[in-house]
């Protein structure tokens, strides 16, 4: 009985110490308006991703690449653009983290398209945030998990007698 109480108590402990511990991913939004394609590479904890390498490059053939540049201290980038769209935007942090966006064309417009970029990027915060659902479902995960062991160790020990 010491055992599972050990056990269990370990279990725990890993579980607690994991919310402290967050892996994070890239992610990159761009859209096309005008003359340039513009955008936003973010961390998934929401930081902007500084100075990291930036690439524009054609849809159809990566290897095609129309621009290269690096994001600025507040994760954004800007390129002149080609007008016949078909762009994708590539963007490599570091650590090896790698994501890639297909550049939205907008219409042309006689003002700014910064508030669409806005409205884009409290959207890319939104997906990236950890809900209550998300750790609630984290919780059932791991519950489920102890169930089956349990259930598994149970039928074990029955067999033994």
């Amino acid at each position: 009985m010491r055992r599972i109480e050990l056990r269990i108590a370990a279990l725990l402990t890993l579980w607690l110490s994991a919310f402290t511990v967050q892996a994070h991913g890239l992610d990159v939004i761009a859209q096309h308006s005008d003359d340039r394609v513009s955008g936003l590479a973010l961390y998934t904890d929401g930081t902007p991703a500084q100075a990291i390498y930036v690439a524009l490059v054609a849809a159809e053939d990566a290897t095609q690449v129309l621009g290269e540049s690096k994001t600025d201290g507040e994760g954004r980038f800007v390129f002149a653009a080609r007008a016949d769209g078909g762009m994708r935007v590539i963007v490599e942090g570091e650590e090896g983290h790698r994501a890639q966006a297909l550049v939205s064309d907008l219409p042309a417009s006689g003002g700014s398209n910064a508030t669409l970029l806005l409205l884009r990027e409290d959207i890319a915060r939104l997906q990236q945030h950890m809900w209550w659902r998300d750790l609630i479902g984290g919780i059932g995960y791991l519950v489920g998990i102890l169930g089956l062991w349990s259930l598994w160790r149970s039928r074990q020990s029955g067999q033994a007698r």
